[in-house]
């Protein structure tokens, strides 16, 4: 990572706190980017796959009866479910992961990896884990594996067919699904929209990946026009929530939110579900993964799949996703006009 991370991060803070309101951090994320700042500070930046990505998308707090585990054991031959449970005890114990977390991790992710390897074996066999961010240290036949890699390829194959042009991802964590997506598709626009410190984490994770691209990076602005040049010639870029507001109507061709809307407010809920409607171009779409129920923290409120005022769009599908069967996933059009 680079020394100015920490300067960065506190820009992207002091930017977030001039937000309005409705964009503030929910009492639950707040929490959560306090337990961020402790596990960055004991562990460091460097490990962030360790530490941070398990409040993202990363499953270390799973039981042998987890859904999840529940799917994937029904959906692979019994030779794969026995290859993860031998190798539950491989690696004995990663670092910065508690022992209990660390055989789940090793089993969830065996077993997730085996059965995007079954479904998607061309796309699994294109992309590797990379070593940004020290993940953790499961092989399978010598290769690096991880639960990210082949749960972004599983959501990608969902949304494959929509995807181009300009993406725009709100609450992407530290960029696991931008890597897929900026990987298979290199002329695609990706912007990354997130509060700090997972949009500093995904800048300097994407941008050390994708070196030879052209980045706008995070910076405060108030007027679009200001930067419309640099972002525009921009293959990836990287806002703060409010940020949204500057950029004109029509700006993407996909939005994606994946597990993030279901940690807010139905205020906040329905204020991004207004924001990406105007920003999607139309006949453009809307990819969706969210709990099919949210119990919120701190704020006792509960999200249902039914709250989400989606009735503007045209649905293309949905459904329950795969592996992760207690959440819902739809694809939405908008219409033409």
């Amino acid at each position: 990572m680079t020394e100015s991370f920490g300067a960065t991060l506190h820009s992207m803070v002091d930017e977030m706190k001039a937000a309005p309101e409705v964009m503030q951090p929910s009492k639950f994320w707040q929490d959560l980017n306090r337990r961020h700042a402790e596990r960055t500070a004991s562990a460091g930046i460097a490990n962030f796959k360790r530490t941070l990505a398990k409040d993202y998308f990363t499953w270390m707090r799973v039981l042998p009866w987890d859904p999840q585990i529940r799917f994937l054991v029904g959906h692979l031959p019994l030779a794969a479910s026995i290859r993860a449970a031998v190798g539950v005890v491989s690696p004995f114990k990663h670092r910065h992961i508690p022992l209990p977390e660390g055989f789940a991790l090793n089993f969830l992710t065996r077993l997730v990896w085996q059965y995007a390897q079954q479904e998607y074996p061309e796309e699994i066999a294109a992309l590797s884990e990379p070593s940004v961010g020290n993940p953790p240290e499961i092989r399978i036949g010598g290769r690096l594996v991880s639960q990210d890699l082949a749960n972004s390829i599983l959501e990608y194959k969902s949304i494959e067919s929509a995807v181009t042009g300009t993406v725009c991802e709100l609450g992407g964590g530290y960029g696991r699904t931008a890597f897929v997506i900026a990987s298979l598709h290199p002329t695609v626009r990706y912007i990354m929209v997130d509060i700090p410190p997972a949009l500093g984490v995904a800048q300097e994770y994407l941008c050390q990946l994708f070196p030879d691209r052209k980045h706008f990076r995070f910076r405060p602005f108030d007027n679009f026009e200001t930067v419309r040049e640099e972002f525009e010639a921009s293959a990836l870029a990287f806002l703060l929530p409010h940020q949204l507001a500057l950029l004109p109507d029509s700006t993407v061709d996909l939005f994606i939110n994946i597990s993030s809307l279901h940690e807010m407010r139905l205020d906040q809920i329905e204020y991004y579900l207004s924001e990406i409607y105007r920003l999607v171009r139309p006949g453009g779409h809307f990819y969706l993964k969210a709990w099919k129920v949210s119990k919120i923290p701190f704020e006792e409120i509960v999200i249902r799949e039914s709250d989400y005022p989606l009735e503007r769009w045209d649905r293309v599908y949905r459904r329950s996703p795969k592996v992760q069967s207690s959440f819902f996933e739809t694809l939405l059009r908008k219409p033409r006009i």
